[in-house]
């Protein structure tokens, strides 16, 4: 379905089934997905592919056309391909969504769905990145995939940093760190401290004024300055797309800043996303001059204090992209992501 043909009905049954999800995806949320399409869109035709049972939604996924060839084979067709990360910018993960009640049938309607999109869009492969491949979603995708005869693959995998609650013990968030590392992340807390006045603090903010104080530190530094750089801030689309995210999730109580703060200044933020039993540390910024005190680590360590101390969350996602090398030697956990690649034909 096209995302402008979408009802409010077709919205709302949309976000129970996000809701009820076998592995929780914020970025295929409507809140989030609707204003990406909207405003940082990548792919061709975007459309949204639901799987109803008596009126419930029970899978929804993305889907677009990229990489079109404009040089046409001897027989007239053009190459294309279909991708379920329509806005690459903006998303994070790319596991569909699917309940527990929908399950292999709603799996298998999807990838049929996929199929037929395809062919009618004479598409050779849709690509799904960004997929956990150690779940109950990916499991379910092999299924549905071998049982309908589609080749599907999981290929170009790769691990991310995340971190699992673990009960009882303490600060079992460092676990990853060596002894060498921490010394050198309390001296370097220390001369915060010290250039800062003395008066260094971690709050975590829920107001609307936290959205732009983020968007100038992401501006400010080298995301913003830079060829390549993806501050939200360097075009008016990508901060409409931010602002329009934040006002939903922090209305819902479901989104907050942890900032670090000093001498009367913003020195580093974390945007974080609550989304089901889990966080999703989506994005970080901090501000260049205080680089060599490490601002980057200071925030994602209070970022992980507050996740053990102050919420119920069973994990915490660093949503970070392939070969964040930083952010693997701090966290101590691992989720496997990757890309999967469904053939509708053999060539």
């Amino acid at each position: 379905m096209a995302f402008d043909k979408l009802t409010s009905s077709d919205i709302a049954a949309w976000s129970e089934c996000a809701a009820r999800s076998l592995e929780p995806n914020p970025f295929f949320e409507p809140a989030w997905l609707l204003p990406a399409v909207e405003y940082l869109g990548e792919a061709d035709a975007p459309v949204l592919v639901l799987v109803e049972r008596n009126g419930t939604v029970e899978c929804c996924l993305p889907l677009g056309t990229v990489g079109i060839d404009e040089e046409a084979s001897a027989e007239g067709a053009r190459r294309s391909s279909l991708t379920t990360m329509i806005a690459p910018d903006a998303l994070a993960l790319g596991t569909p969504l699917v309940t527990e009640q929908g399950g292999g049938e709603a799996i298998a309607c999807a990838v049929g769905e996929l199929v037929r999109e395809a062919l009618r869009r004479g598409s050779e492969l849709v690509d799904m990145e960004w997929v956990g491949c150690a779940g109950p979603v990916s499991r379910l995708l092999h299924e549905a995939a071998a049982e309908q005869g589609v080749r599907l693959v999981a290929f170009d995998s790769w691990e991310r940093a995340f971190l699992r609650r673990r009960v009882g013990e303490e600060a079992y968030w460092l676990a990853n760190i060596g002894k060498h590392r921490r010394r050198t992340i309390r001296q370097h807390r220390n001369h915060l401290e010290l250039a800062a006045g003395g008066r260094s603090s971690v709050r975590v903010r829920t107001d609307r004024d936290a959205v732009a104080d983020f968007l100038a530190l992401e501006a400010s530094g080298w995301k913003g300055n830079e060829p390549g750089g993806l501050a939200f801030q360097r075009s008016e689309a990508g901060a409409s797309f931010f602002a329009a995210v934040c006002a939903h999730y922090l209305d819902e109580g479901r989104m907050w800043f942890s900032s670090l703060e000093g001498d009367g200044q913003t020195i580093a933020m974390l945007c974080c996303v609550r989304c089901g039993t889990g966080t999703f540390a989506y994005r970080t910024a901090y501000d260049e001059a205080w680089a060599r005190f490490g601002p980057g680590v200071q925030i994602f360590l209070a970022a992980m204090e507050h996740f053990d101390a102050d919420t119920d969350a069973a994990w915490l996602d660093s949503c970070a992209a392939r070969g964040n090398e930083h952010l693997l030697g701090l966290l101590p956990d691992r989720k496997l992501l990757a890309t999967f690649m469904l053939r509708p034909h053999e060539p």
